[in-house]
C-alpha cells in the first residue's frame, strides 16, 4: 500500500467514494501520456518513490511544473510527477478533439507499434494492455489497414502499424465490456482469465502494467482490462463496491460467500484502540484460492496461506451504481464525452 494512502487507510471506517466519475477540471491544462507506461513519482526527482504508472493515450490534468517535472492528476485519481517528455500538452480545443477522435485500445498483454505493416521492420514503440492510440483514417473516412495490420497515430503524432488482433476500436470495446458486465457469471470468468495472465509477473512498487505490478496495481489492471475503473490503492479499493462477510459467528475465516472476482484485503483489523489498516489486496478466483502480487504474481490457497484477510469487497454487480465508487470506462468523462 502506498504511503500516500496511509491517511485513507486510517479513515477507512468511512466508505471511500471514488472520484473517477468526476469530469476533468475545464480550468486546468490537459496533456496526453505519450509513453506506453509513464512512471508517476511522488516528488519531482528520479530518486523519488514510484507511486503509479499512467498508460499511453490517457488524458491527465496538469497541476504544476518544476524544471522538467510536471505534476499531474490522473483519472484514478492519482497525483504525482512525471517527466515532461512523457506528455504532450493539449489546448482546450485539442483536448476536445482528442476526446472525440476515434481510437483503438491495446487488448494484447504486450505488443509493438511498427514502422510498416510487416514484422520485418523497425519498432516505433512498445505497447501494453490498456494503451490507447488514435485511428488513422483514409481520405474516405475509413480506418487505414494493410493485411493483418491497422495504421495508428500515437499521441506524439507519429504514425505506425499494429497487428489488428492486438487492438480493438475503443468505443466499441468500452460498450462491449459494459454490456458484458451485466452477465455477471461471464464477467467473473473474464476477470479470472485476465488475472491468470499476470501470473509470474514480477512485483514492483507502483507498477500497474503487465511489465510489473504491485498488489493494487494488479487488481486495478485486471479490472481496467475488463472496462472497469478502480481506485489506485488497496486502502481505497477496500472502500468501494459491497462488503462481503468472510468470518462466521465464531470469528473463523470462511470463503463460502466469496465469488470469483471479489477483492480480498489484508492488514490490521480494527480493535477498540485502533482502526482498520489495509496493506494488501488480492482477487478471489474460486475453490478457496486467490491471486495476488506478492514478490511475484502468484496463486495461494486460504487453507495453507499463513495470514488471514480482514475484509472482502464485491465489485461485480455494482458497476456505475450510485455511491459504489466503481465506474465503467464507458461512463468515465476522462475517456469519453458524456
Amino acid at each position: 500500500m502506498k504511503k500516500t494512502a496511509l491517511l485513507t487507510a486510517i479513515l477507512l471506517a468511512v466508505p471511500f467514494l471514488a472520484t473517477a466519475q468526476d469530469a476533468p477540471d475545464p480550468g486546468k491544462e490537459m496533456a496526453v501520456v505519450t509513453l506506453s507506461t509513464n512512471f508517476i513519482r511522488e516528488n519531482p526527482d528520479y530518486t523519488a518513490e514510484l507511486g503509479d504508472q499512467a498508460l499511453m493515450g490517457t488524458l491527465v490534468e496538469i497541476l504544476g511544473q518544476e524544471s522538467y517535472w510536471v505534476k499531474i492528476k490522473s483519472p484514478e485519481p492519482y497525483y504525482g510527477w512525471v517527466n515532461e517528455m512523457g506528455l504532450r500538452r493539449l489546448s482546450p480545443a485539442e483536448a476536445g478533439e482528442y476526446m472525440e477522435a476515434p481510437k483503438y485500445i491495446c487488448t494484447a498483454l504486450f505488443t509493438h507499434v511498427l514502422e510498416s505493416p510487416s514484422r520485418h521492420c523497425g519498432t516505433v514503440t512498445d505497447l501494453v494492455q490498456g494503451d490507447i492510440l488514435r485511428v488513422c483514417l483514409k481520405d474516405d473516412g475509413k480506418p487505414s489497414r494493410h493485411g493483418h495490420y491497422v495504421e495508428v497515430t500515437l499521441p506524439t503524432d507519429e504514425r505506425g502499424w499494429v497487428r489488428s488482433d492486438d487492438v480493438e476500436p475503443f468505443l466499441e470495446w468500452a460498450e462491449g465490456r459494459l454490456s458484458k458486465a451485466s452477465d455477471e457469471d461471464g464477467f467473473r470468468k473474464d476477470l479470472v482469465s485476465t488475472a491468470l495472465c499476470y501470473k509470474g509477473v514480477s512485483y514492483m512498487w507502483g507498477g500497474t502494467s503487465i511489465k510489473n505490478v504491485d498488489c493494487s496495481g494488479m487488481t486495478r489492471s485486471v479490472y481496467f482490462a475488463n472496462g472497469v475503473l478502480l481506485p489506485r490503492n488497496a486502502s481505497q479499493q477496500a472502500g468501494v463496491g459491497e462488503d462481503i462477510r468472510i468470518f462466521n459467528d465464531e470469528g473463523e475465516l470462511t470463503w463460502d460467500a466469496l465469488l470469483p472476482g471479489d477483492l480480498i484485503f489484508w492488514g490490521r483489523a480494527a480493535t477498540a484502540e485502533s482502526r482498520e489498516r489495509i496493506s494488501h489486496v488480492g482477487m478471489y478466483i474460486g475453490d478457496g484460492k486467490f491471486i495476488h502480487s506478492s514478490q511475484v504474481v502468484r496463486i495461494n490457497d486460504f487453507r495453507t496461506y499463513s495470514r488471514n484477510p480482514v475484509r472482502a469487497r464485491r465489485i461485480v454487480g455494482h458497476i456505475d451504481e450510485e455511491g459504489s465508487g466503481v465506474v465503467s470506462t464507458r461512463r468515465s468523462p476522462w475517456y469519453f464525452q458524456q
